[in-house]
């Protein structure tokens, strides 16, 4: 629920279709040697494959999941100062935000906010930026930003 434009991802997905790929691959050398009408049900599996790779290219999980918890991440926005105040001395609190699991939340001037995933720590590369004054983030060589809605990004560095 949390890739947008992810590599891990596409690397994860590919993984997991290999088992279904390879199980579908000899049942249909074993079908048409054996049965002549089975090909129908051979076309279920790259039906499968097919629909998996096209939700995950168009970021479907991640925008079901940010529908899911835009609610609780606008509440979270507003009370951001006081998110970041509850950083332990020398370290990170981790906050759970809907569906999502942050390392830490930072404030920024302007009211900006910045929520940062567990999910790659200690190198945490992702998460979700709150710019209320409508200011648009441009993705760079270093930083891709995906526009959300009117004050939300998705941020991977």
């Amino acid at each position: 629920m949390t890739v947008f434009d992810d590599d891990e991802f596409w690397l994860t997905l590919g993984l997991l279709l290999v088992v279904p790929v390879a199980v579908w691959s000899v049942l249909v050398v074993v079908a048409c040697l054996r049965y002549a009408g089975w090909w129908r049900l051979g076309l279920l599996v790259p039906a499968f494959v097919a629909v998996t790779v096209a939700l995950a290219g168009f970021s479907v999980p991640g925008r079901i999941g940010w529908l899911m918890t835009r609610s609780d991440m606008n509440q979270a926005a507003a009370a951001c100062d006081a998110l970041e105040s509850r950083r332990s001395v020398g370290g990170y609190n981790s906050e759970t935000i809907g569906l999502y699991k942050f390392h830490h939340v930072e404030s920024e001037p302007d009211k900006e906010c910045e929520f940062y995933f567990s999910r790659y720590y200690p190198g945490v590369r992702s998460g979700f930026i709150y710019l209320p004054n409508g200011r648009d983030l441009v993705s760079d060589m270093d930083s891709t930003y995906i526009r959300l809605d009117d004050s939300w990004y998705y941020f991977r560095a």
